[in-house]
């Protein structure tokens, strides 16, 4: 990968940890930082020998979101070819590879925008996680906040964090389920990475087409016959149909540990 001024990246036994280095801004996406973060992004997919990326920050901020003074002077640019990627550089684009949001501090605005488009998430304990932008006569919607957060955790709390912009503590979004974890600021990353090391040891295809079931039945019911089926139908066959689909089974029965092939 290409040198990265506001991003560190670096590969780790199939998993790829992207940090935001932009501390003195806020980790606020500039186009700079969305080129790179998009490309490190574009990189973890297209890379057969990555499995799962995970999302961290230096700094007290996790992401503040676009950069609004380049917004204001109407010198944000998109990177090439990447222009319905979002502002943020992620959350209009599909990711095939499972990503995990590991939040060290304050996640707001657009900080939301990335932890709703990741699959899994942790917190360090002194995190807080916030959507004040109707405080500011904005709404959350640029970033795909106010639909993602409806669909991940009940109504009511959604409304909650949306309506009165209130911050909550890493505590309340784990009981919230907003988070998978909350933890000590120095088991951030262990916990973000045992995570990983657990997906990296599924079978590849089992894990893309599982997550993409989930993707395209997230508003369809369980009713049979119904489309929600159709869905589940569709990946079941495309899993079996795959070689590590028999290697699960015969791994399991000699006692061993399977040989993932990624087809």
């Amino acid at each position: 990968m290409a040198e990265n001024r506001y991003l560190i990246t670096e590969e780790r036994d199939g998993i790829l940890i992207i940090t935001l280095n932009r501390p003195e801004a806020r980790n606020a996406m500039c186009s700079q930082l969305v080129e790179e973060f998009s490309a490190a992004l574009e990189h973890l997919d297209d890379d057969p020998s990555l499995r799962v990326g995970i999302i961290t920050n230096n700094g007290p901020v996790f992401c503040a979101g676009a950069d609004l003074k380049e917004l204001a002077a109407g010198t944000n640019r998109l990177p090439e070819g990447k222009e319905d990627w979002g502002l943020l550089g992620m959350t209009k684009h599909y990711f095939k590879k499972p990503l995990i949001a590991a939040v060290n501090g304050t996640c707001v605005g657009g900080g939301m925008g990335i932890l709703l488009c990741c699959d899994m998430a942790v917190a360090s304990e002194h995190s807080t996680f916030g959507v004040p932008e109707a405080l500011r006569g904005r709404c959350a919607a640029g970033d795909g906040t106010l639909i993602r957060a409806m669909q991940q955790i009940p109504q009511k709390l959604a409304s909650e964090l949306i309506l009165t912009g209130k911050p909550i503590d890493a505590e309340k979004a784990e009981r919230w389920g907003l988070i998978n974890y909350c933890v000590a600021e120095d088991e951030l990353l262990p916990k973000a990475i045992e995570l990983a090391e657990a997906v990296v040891a599924s079978a590849p295809l089992a894990i893309e087409y599982s997550k993409r079931c989930m993707a395209e039945g997230a508003t369809e019911t369980i009713l049979y016959p119904g489309k929600g089926w159709e869905i589940l139908d569709k990946y079941q066959e495309l899993v079996n149909a795959t070689e590590d689909a028999s290697e699960g089974p015969a791994a399991f029965a000699e006692k061993r540990q399977p040989v993932w092939k990624g087809r």
